[in-house]
C-alpha cells in the first residue's frame, strides 16, 4: 500500500462598513448575549483557525468578478484564486492587530490579543446571470454553500456597496464592495481599497463571532437620535457609548474621523480595535457553536475521494485516495484537502494549470 501524507504540488494558502454603505443583519437574541470573562482571563488560550471558502458570483458569460484564470479587468496574471489567498493573508494581519479602543471605557481595559486566524479551505466560481443580478441573503446562500457546518462560506458578490452577515448560529457572509474596490486600486495604483475589503469582511466575520455593531445605525441617523436606541447597544460592557459620546458629546460620526471610534465592530471607521469582552463574546461562540470550523477540528472521521470534476474541499481526519480510484484534476481547477492525514493508494494525476492546497493539520482539544 502506498501512502503519501505529504505531496510535491502543494501550493500553501496558508471595511469595515462605510457608513455611507450598507448592511443587513439579523440582531442576537437577548438571551445570547453574554458577558462571560472565561475567556480573556486565560492567558494561555490558544490561537482558533477558522476554515473559510471563497465564492465568485459572475455572469453567464463569465464576466462582473474574478475567475480561474484572469481579474477580468487587466492583462496581469492575477485570478480569484490569488484574490482569495491574498484576502486571507491581509485579513489574517489585522486579526493579529489590536490597538486600544481610541474612546476608552472607565475603568480603562486592555489591548488583548485576538487569538484568531483565517485558513482558506476551498474556492469556488458560479457563473449564472440571474444569481449574479439577484441579491439576497437567504436565497443566495443555501445554493452554493459548502462544507456546511465546518466552514464560513464568503460570497463576493456584484458590486452591492456593503456587506451582509447572521450572527453566531450562521455560516455565511456575503461582500458586495470587493470587485470594485479591487478595480479602484488598480487604477490607483495602491491597495486603500483593497484595505477597506478585508476589513469588511473582518467586521462581517465579527457578527458570524457573534459580535453587534457598537452603535448600530444611529451614526445614519444623525443630527437627530432616534426615539428608541435599544437596537445601539451592542450589550457589551467594556465597549464605549457611542450613543452618548455622539448625541451628548459631539463625537464626530465622519467615515475615519480621527476622532471617531476606531472599533471594529461600529460604522464609523475601516479601523480594528476590539474590546476584551468582544474578544470573549467571539471565542465563546467558536467553542459552543463552531467548534468543527476551526481548522483542527474533524467532523468526518474518514473521506474517501472516489471522483473529482470541479473545485472541491475535502474536510476529514483521514482523507483518502482508493486503491481502485484515479483523480485528475483538470486545468483551473482546484482540490483543497484539511487533513490530519492524505493518503494517495489510487491514481492521482495533477494537470498543467490545477491547484493542489493541502493542509495538514493535527487534532486539536
Amino acid at each position: 500500500m502506498k501512502r503519501i501524507i505529504l505531496i510535491v504540488f502543494i501550493i500553501l494558502i496558508n471595511n469595515l462598513l462605510n457608513a455611507q454603505g450598507w448592511e443587513c443583519f439579523t440582531p442576537p437574541d437577548e438571551d445570547t448575549v453574554q458577558n462571560d470573562p472565561k475567556y480573556i482571563l486565560a492567558p494561555d488560550m490558544p490561537i482558533k483557525t477558522i476554515r473559510v471558502n471563497f465564492h465568485y458570483l459572475l455572469r453567464s458569460y463569465s464576466t462582473g468578478n474574478f475567475t480561474e484564470t484572469s481579474d477580468n479587468y487587466t492583462d496581469r496574471p492575477y485570478n480569484g484564486y490569488k484574490y482569495a489567498e491574498d484576502m486571507v493573508k491581509w485579513c489574517n494581519q489585522q486579526w493579529n492587530i489590536n490597538p486600544l479602543l481610541q474612546h476608552m471605557p472607565d475603568p480603562p481595559v486592555q489591548n488583548l490579543p485576538k487569538k484568531i486566524q483565517l485558513q482558506l479551505c476551498g474556492v469556488y466560481f458560479h457563473r449564472n446571470t440571474a444569481d449574479y443580478n439577484y441579491y439576497s441573503c437567504n436565497t443566495i446562500f443555501p445554493i452554493f454553500t459548502e462544507n456546511s457546518g465546518e466552514v464560513i462560506n464568503i460570497y463576493i458578490t456584484k458590486s452591492l456597496g456593503g456587506g451582509c452577515a447572521g450572527f453566531c448560529s450562521s455560516e455565511q457572509t456575503l461582500i458586495g464592495t470587493a470587485y470594485d474596490d479591487y478595480k479602484r486600486s488598480v487604477d490607483s495604483n495602491n491597495t486603500w481599497y483593497n484595505s477597506f475589503s478585508y476589513k469588511l469582511i473582518n467586521h462581517e466575520l465579527g457578527h458570524l463571532f457573534n459580535l453587534s455593531h457598537a452603535i448600530q445605525n444611529c451614526c445614519t441617523k444623525l443630527p437627530n437620535p432616534p426615539s428608541d436606541c435599544n437596537n445601539c447597544d451592542d450589550k457589551i460592557n467594556d465597549t464605549p457609548n457611542l450613543f452618548e459620546l455622539i448625541y451628548l458629546h459631539y463625537l464626530p460620526c465622519e467615515w475615519n474621523h480621527p476622532l471617531g471610534s476606531n472599533n471594529l465592530m461600529d460604522y464609523c471607521a475601516g479601523q480594528n480595535a476590539l474590546s476584551p469582552m468582544q474578544i470573549s463574546r467571539m471565542h465563546a461562540c467558536i467553542d459552543e457553536n463552531k467548534l468543527f470550523y476551526r481548522n483542527c477540528k474533524y467532523q468526518t472521521q474518514t473521506l474517501n475521494i472516489t471522483t473529482f470534476t470541479t473545485n472541491k474541499a475535502y474536510i476529514a481526519k483521514y482523507v483518502i485516495v482508493p486503491s481502485r480510484n484515479s483523480i485528475v484534476v483538470g486545468n483551473n481547477s482546484a482540490l483543497f484537502i484539511n487533513a490530519e492525514e492524505f493518503t494517495i493508494n489510487g491514481e492521482f494525476e495533477l494537470q498543467s494549470g490545477s491547484i493542489l492546497n493541502v493542509d495538514i493539520i493535527p487534532s486539536c482539544n
